[in-house]
């Protein structure tokens, strides 16, 4: 039996933790006074060694992140930043060993997990290391693992773009991701799940900020209610106000902007608000420009709301934005006998995977053109019909956010793992991995976010980060491609850009290429270009290969046909191309990266 207990302190700070393991049957611990500072050093040394070591070694998986599959150590993530171990000379100091961690977020739901396996290591490590000279047991060992995230590093924009103190990436630049919670359909509870989802999101350690973007009839002000809804002017940049702060979420809604301020609408009890399309555009096009985005989907067992939801779902998938969860809300009720009664139907889902057919299949066709971009069933939550939720609604504080709700179980365990799955989705998003609401999805073997290229040997290059451009002159192409040591540029004909598959970038025989299917407004599904990375600070390539195709002859009858051409950027999902002939048809990231040469490296998939 393990003696160890796991002891959790939340320091003052959001933004770090400790967990150590403590004795609780032993009254005595190794004192590390005994250590000389020499001692101590060389010790410190050593157990960092050791670390390293056993997971080079792959001989203990504790050392493994959970969620991403890689080694917290020097060789893997890098997270494992340090060890400190006392000696005589730090009087008054605890007799503890310090391990310290710097993973990029706090919001890591097995962080509980990972200091608990960290500490065991540590400890039977400690033992070996003190056999010469000591008898110990690990529970003699007392560690410390101190959490801090790293240094912010912005994810927001393309690392090659200008950032002004005008621009909305420099505003936003500190952000690293984002989370539209949509449904396209009123009333099915998008608020009611955006505003619970981001207080428990926060509750995990996230930094997070909710922002209402209905400038028609904002609705955050009456779901949150804060003490103080002053929207003060900002002191970094002109023009900038700061959120409001409510249980360490920061807000934002045209409805806490004073009703004076002259913004139609503006004010809690503002009427709607009427704006033109470009006045609308330019109140949330600093959120919009150059930003990565993650989903989750609000809907209602009706057939009504899921044949607009899943219309959602197919639009953000085309743009490269993952949808990683999916809210039942109204799912069902509990009678007072305990029972369960769904009023508008058992649930419709068909999520990525379940091909049974035990769901309703009347409107099959949907689910199918739909199936590639639905999040798996695991990643489905069926919230009830809440009397609860409703009255933390009426009255302005959140259900997350009152501990006396702690007797609606089914509403929390909703909640806690909706916020659970996106976090992990997010994390894994963030190192370049497929997101587990996607993991085992059929058709998503085009989800790669690196390629490598032939002539560029211990290289990988971003696809999220692919750029096109047309020359009718010449009837061409250019393809570049980025990564850390710098760029890689090749020129590639019409023809071939033409013959490629314009989701999976795969070549196509001449029959499919051509085919009536491809004509006329064509958004093709896939998604080649929703990756998030992280900012690695350069802002030019420091190398440039060149390399021009083979098959770019100007003797070539069929390209003819394809020029002039007229090439558009299509959010973070691809390129759109209007060739010559009449065909319009959308290039995923993807795509265009493999007309270049490149070769997909797949999303590495995880165990839940």
């Amino acid at each position: 039996m393990n003696r160890n207990r796991l002891r959790i302190q939340h320091h003052s700070s959001p933004r770090r933790r400790l967990f150590s393991s403590t004795q609780s049957c032993r009254s005595s611990l190794f004192r590390f006074s005994q250590l000389s500072p020499r001692q101590s050093a060389e010790l410190e040394d050593e157990l960092l060694n050791r670390l390293n070591n056993k997971i080079s070694n792959h001989s203990d998986q504790r050392l493994i992140d959970p969620i991403i599959g890689k080694s917290l150590t020097r060789n893997g993530l890098d997270w494992i930043r340090s060890v400190s171990i006392p000696s005589s000379f730090d009087k008054g100091e605890e007799n503890v060993i310090t391990v310290n961690l710097q993973p990029p977020t706090m919001l890591h739901p097995k962080l509980q997990e990972i200091s608990s396996n960290i500490t065991q290591v540590v400890q039977e490590e400690m033992v070996t290391l003190l056999s010469n000279k000591h008898t110990l047991q690990p529970y003699d060992i007392d560690v410390s693992v101190r959490i801090t995230p790293q240094k912010y590093q912005t994810t927001t924009s393309n690392k090659y773009n200008e950032k002004t103190p005008q621009s909305s990436s420099f505003a936003l630049q500190n952000i690293t991701h984002f989370i539209a919670v949509y449904s396209c359909k009123g009333g099915v509870g998008k608020s009611t799940i955006a505003a619970n989802l981001a207080y428990q999101l926060s509750a995990m350690g996230g930094r997070v900020g909710l922002l209402d973007l209905d400038v028609y009839g904002p609705s955050l002000p009456l779901l949150v209610q804060p003490d103080d809804p002053t929207v003060r002017k900002g002191g970094v940049q002109e023009g900038m106000v700061e959120p409001i702060v409510h249980n360490g979420v920061k807000l934002m809604s045209l409805g806490f902007v004073s009703p004076n301020s002259g913004v139609p609408g503006s004010g809690p009890n503002g009427g709607a608000a009427v704006l033109r399309g470009p006045m609308a555009g330019r109140v949330v096009s600093q959120l919009l420009k150059g930003t990565n985005w993650g989903a989750v989907a609000v809907s209602t067992p009706s057939a009504l709301s899921w044949a607009d939801v899943r219309k959602g779902v197919e639009m953000f998938g085309e743009l490269g934005v993952s949808t990683l969860a999916l809210v039942e809300n109204f799912a069902y009720f509990v009678c007072e006998g305990g029972g369960r009664h769904y009023p508008f139907g058992k649930a419709r889902t068909l999520a990525a995977g379940d091909d049974d057919g035990s769901n309703d299949t009347s409107d099959a066709h949907m689910q199918q053109h739909h199936h590639y971009f639905m999040p798996k069933s695991s990643h489905v939550f069926h919230l009830p019909i809440s009397e609860t939720v409703s009255g933390s609604n009426e009255s302005g504080k959140p259900f997350c956010c009152d501990k006396g709700n702690s007797n609606a179980k089914e509403e929390w365990a909703v909640f806690s793992k909706l916020a659970d799955a996106v976090s992990t989705d997010l994390l894994l998003l963030q190192h370049n991995m497929m997101p587990a609401s996607m993991q085992g999805q059929q058709g998503n073997s085009s989800t790669a976010m690196v390629v490598t290229i032939d002539e560029v040997e211990d290289s990988t290059f971003d696809v999220p980060f692919t750029q096109l451009d047309i020359d009718n002159s010449h009837k061409r192409f250019t393809v570049r491609l980025f990564c850390n040591e710098g760029g890689y540029q090749k020129i590639i004909s019409g023809a071939d850009l033409r013959s490629r598959n314009p989701k999976t970038g795969e070549v196509e025989d001449d029959s499919s290429s051509h085919s009536g299917e491809r004509e006329g407004k064509t958004a093709q599904q896939g998604c080649g270009g929703g990756g998030h990375r992280d900012d690695r600070g350069s802002s030019q390539p420091s190398v440039m290969v060149h390399h021009h195709s083979s098959d770019c002859a100007d003797n070539s009858n069929e390209k003819d046909n394809l020029f002039p051409a007229k090439l558009s950027k299509k959010g973070k999902y691809g390129y759109e191309v209007e060739w010559a002939d009449g065909a319009t048809i959308i290039y995923s990231l993807l795509a265009i990266a493999k007309a270049a040469g490149g070769k997909p490296l797949e999303f590495e998939s995880t165990q839940e």
